[in-house]
């Protein structure tokens, strides 16, 4: 996409600021008139593009190495990075230090927010507060004062499609970290401080988002190739948002606010059935964009396009699942991506090692027969690297794994994975770079990718909508709504049809019939299948929230796999005990003065 993927063109001059009554306040952040800007589709595209740039890149919004999983599913060993403080329960970390993409602007906060090759310099998810006033400017430009005279009708919807979609997006990423907020759907002055208020209750925020979803569902094309104003840019159109995405979070939105947490329940089975079967509705719209080709699950024989691509930086990652994304990041820092995890890559991340967890991986990677390694009979605790869901085999690299493509010339310490306790990738003990769980994720880099082998053009991302994640929330909507095996009337497929429709394309069984009988059975197998599918893709730590998990032993603990350079043992050890207490440890606190300086604004539990 021109504007998007290398550099977006910024029209007008914002002074970023960190708190919120700095932002609510401003005059239209521009040295031009509010009519210049919103003069025709150009001139307010410009404006739009702005917005675009608060989409945060969870991979790499707070540092080269930001260690994006929060939840049970990985351990890291740098200490200041946010996973770390996380495990602590030490969350106001997220304001008093810039390496997490909460806060973003690692330079301190003295960047425009322009540069897309560095992705910690531009805003984070808390500031999406001011990407909200823009989509509210330009609502109020188009629909309150009649602006843009110089333009059609169609382009007038598709100014406004873009900005109703991205002042509900941004609320649900707040709303996702820090709970209940004020729905700001107005051009807000001074004067109008006095109603930034938290609402009651999640929901609440959540249908507001949802009108607006749905607005921009309306208003937006299928495809921008297929508008007139996408034929300026016509190929290069990826990027932007569209009617697929806007449904996509429509129905991510209700669903999470059907959520267990988000209900104030603690049973984790307990969710609103009415805002699921809405979901349902909205992840159906996506569903049938598929039936006309506009995308399709990715092929397992190259599923990894999804993740990553090499040979040049104007070549997206997502494959034909791509839904919607941050802007791109140049070859050099994307490459950051999979140095988080390669044993030995060339991009120097000595010391920033993401190990999936031991825990995470035996709970959700079951075996070749479909079952969970504790249901399976072909699972032995003495061969446990065997027998296994094809994805484990693509995504985790375990002990004795080649590590090159060409081994000519490679010492032989490192042709092998060496994770086994003394080994040369084994942390402690071996290189810096190092697994100190007993694994090394490898969903995110190809094999060539290290010192040896020297492929360096490596663009890797964590998507923020792909196709796969639809069909998961889609199953675990319509399960609550319908039960496991009737389709709703909105889409002819079953919770388990869209469950096995992901299965087929591993090769993997169906869903066992002792399941489909039990609701609680048959959602422990949806998550299960959610935390294979998307596994190390950010969005664990959000689902053991809002499934009110996260607080119970099984998913505070951090566990290792330690065994011997001949298998003659297998051994788990607890390596970290997270710190999360209900209802504490389910939401980020909001930095004091935020709760002084708004009447009604209170801050969240236990903080």
């Amino acid at each position: 996409m021109k504007s998007l993927i290398i550099n977006i063109s910024i029209i007008t001059f914002l002074a970023f600021s960190f708190s919120c009554e700095d932002y609510l306040d401003k005059a239209p952040e521009s040295d031009l008139t509010i009519n210049e800007v919103f003069k025709d589709f150009q001139n307010a595209q410009g404006f739009v593009e702005e917005m675009y740039m608060y989409i945060v890149d969870y991979a790499l919004g707070g540092h080269y190495q930001t260690f994006f999983c929060l939840g049970d599913d990985s351990d890291g060993r740098t200490t200041y990075l946010m996973d770390h403080y996380i495990d602590m329960g030490t969350f106001r970390f997220w304001y008093d230090n810039k390496f997490n993409y909460f806060a973003g602007r690692n330079d301190g906060g003295t960047t425009t927010g322009s540069s897309v090759n560095n992705a910690f310099n531009r805003p984070g998810i808390w500031e999406g507060w001011e990407a909200i006033r823009k989509a509210n400017i330009t609502i109020d430009a188009i629909e309150n004062q009649q602006l843009m005279v110089d333009a059609t009708q169609a382009e007038r919807e598709l100014i406004l499609g873009q900005a109703y979609f991205f002042r509900a997006f941004f609320h649900h990423e707040i709303m996702k970290f820090w709970g209940r907020i004020p729905y700001v759907d107005k051009v807000l002055s001074g004067e109008d401080t006095k109603d930034f208020v938290r609402p009651a209750t999640y929901e609440e925020c959540a249908l507001k988002a949802d009108a607006d979803f749905a607005w921009a569902a309306e208003l937006l094309p299928n495809d921008w190739d297929e508008h007139p104003a996408g034929q300026k840019t016509l190929g290069e159109n990826m990027g932007r948002v569209t009617k697929g995405a806007a449904y996509a979070f429509k129905g991510k939105n209700l669903l999470l606010a059907a959520s267990p947490l988000m209900q104030g329940n603690s049973n984790t089975y307990a969710y609103n059935v009415e805002l699921c079967q809405q979901a349902t509705d909205a992840f159906a719209e996506v569903l049938k964009l598929t039936d006309e080709s506009y995308y399709s699950l990715q092929p397992f024989i190259n599923y990894n396009d999804v993740f990553y691509t090499v040979g040049g930086a104007k070549k997206w990652p997502g494959g034909t699942e791509f839904i919607f994304n941050n802007p791109s990041a140049s070859i050099y820092t994307s490459r950051q991506i999979p140095a988080m995890f390669a044993l030995i890559d060339n991009a120097g991340s000595a010391g920033h090692v993401m190990s999936p967890t031991h825990n995470y991986i035996h709970s959700n990677f079951g075996m070749a027969d479909g079952l969970s390694c504790e249901d399976s009979p072909l699972y032995d605790p003495n061969n446990p690297f065997s027998g296994r869901d094809p994805r484990f085999y693509a995504w985790v690299t375990v002990d004795g794994d080649p590590l090159v493509s060409n081994t000519a010339g490679v010492p032989a310490v490192d042709q092998t994975a060496k994770l086994f306790v003394g080994g040369e990738h084994r942390f402690p003990g071996g290189i810096e770079a190092a697994s100190n769980t007993g694994y090394i994720c490898k969903k995110y880099y190809p094999i060539e990718f290290n010192k040896y082998d020297k492929v360096n053009s490596v663009v890797a991302w964590r998507l923020h909508m792909r196709l796969t994640d639809v069909y998961l929330m889609y199953a675990e909507a319509a399960h609550v709504a319908y039960g496991a095996t009737a389709a709703p009337g909105s889409y002819a497929l079953s919770a388990e049809g869209a469950i096995n429709l992901l299965r087929d394309r591993t090769g993997i069984p169906h869903v066992d019939v002792q399941y489909l009988s039990d609701f609680n059975g048959f959602m422990d197998e949806i998550r299960r299948e959610r935390a294979v599918e998307l596994s190390w893709e950010a969005h664990r730590w959000v689902d053991i929230r809002r499934w009110s998990l996260a607080h119970l032993d099984k998913y505070k603990q951090k566990v290792a796999l330690e065994f011997d350079a001949a298998h003659s043992y297998f051994q788990e050890v607890i390596i970290e005990e997270r710190v999360c207490e209900y209802p504490k440890h389910f939401w980020l606190p909001f930095e004091q003065d935020q709760t002084e300086f708004f009447e009604g604004f209170e801050q969240n539990p236990g903080w």
